[in-house]
């Protein structure tokens, strides 16, 4: 057999190791917020997103979404990996600003997802309309609800500012739509392990009179759904979570009336665009400054139709 020999320029790359470089895929470093399902998710998105489009993702994140020193950590270990490009999603939106401008200014690509950063660093955002899907689940809570109605929220953390903007976002909506109604919205879930539970439970012995409820955030919302699950109150609380995909748990209480709607994000669709949009800003093309990713209102009327069943087994 006849084998090729390598061209004279081929082989002295090859002999000083410069060839693998020549080759290399693009490398991007993903700084997600935290590791629970939906930081996974969204990670398992913009792996995939590296893998169909040709670049290498390297995927870190602090346990605790509310750690920001450690997601600063992170960032600046990142830095010094080779990364062209970050995508992040920042714990605080002014902490984060001077590290992520520091890497900027060596001439890595940033694209900042789910939550806003302070300062002019990123070259585009890509993220769910978080205000707009809080619009849309005040809408529907309120669509519920009698003129007079109590209502009380269940917020997520003090430092989410998509949390934050879908609590603006639902109370003008509840407003808008029952300006009558007595709304509460100071008890917050907070993003540490183990306290959602205790939050919710306060909140329905504070607000005993509650007709509608709404938790913005997803811990919370869990945690709310079980609490209601015991008291066996399905439909005497008009319940409407935030969460992502769909989940069996929240299922079945759609089909049983304990929840009446599950706002849901799409986290994988986040993290594949976000990939995307750094790859191509890596390769010199422009990227839209806001990428908007979409969201479902899931009630029992839409629970079984395909788009919806279909994130059950994402």
């Amino acid at each position: 057999m006849n084998i090729p020999l390598p061209r004279p320029a081929a082989l002295v790359l090859c002999l000083l190791g410069l060839a693998p470089s020549l080759t290399a895929a693009p490398k991007i470093g993903v700084l997600l917020k935290g590791r629970s399902d939906f930081w996974t998710a969204i990670g398992k998105g913009a792996v995939a997103a590296g893998s169909k489009l040709g670049a290498e993702v390297v995927v870190k994140a602090p346990i605790n979404e509310i750690d920001v020193t450690v997601q600063i950590r992170l960032l600046e270990a990142l830095g010094t990996q080779g990364i062209q490009a970050l995508v992040i999603a920042p714990c605080n939106q002014d902490t984060l600003a001077a590290p992520v401008a520091a890497l900027a200014a060596k001439g890595v690509k940033i694209v900042v997802i789910d939550s806003p950063l302070a300062g002019s660093a990123a070259a585009t955002f890509v993220g769910t309309n978080q205000r707009a899907a809080g619009e849309a689940a005040g809408r529907l809570l309120a669509s519920l609800l009698g003129e007079h109605d109590e209502i009380s929220v269940l917020k997520h953390s003090q430092s989410s500012v998509a949390a934050q903007q879908r609590e603006t976002g639902a109370l003008a909506a509840i407003r808008e739509t029952r300006p009558h109604a007595v709304v509460h919205s100071d008890i917050y879930a907070s993003s540490e392990n183990g306290v959602e539970a205790e939050r919710a439970a306060l909140l329905l012995q504070k607000y005993s009179g509650t007709k509608g409820l709404l938790a913005v955030g997803t811990p919370g919302t869990m945690a709310m759904l079980k609490l209601l699950e015991e008291k066996k109150s399905a439909g005497a609380i008009k319940f409407v979570g935030f969460g992502f995909n769909l989940n069996p748990d929240v299922a079945a209480a759609l089909e049983d009336g304990t929840m009446a709607g599950w706002v849901a994000q799409l986290p994988e669709d986040v993290g594949y665009k976000g990939v995307a949009a750094a790859l191509a800003l890596i390769q010199g093309e422009k990227a839209d400054p806001v990428i908007s990713t979409d969201f479902l209102v899931i009630t029992k009327d839409n629970l079984h139709e395909a788009k919806v069943q279909a994130l059950l087994s994402n």
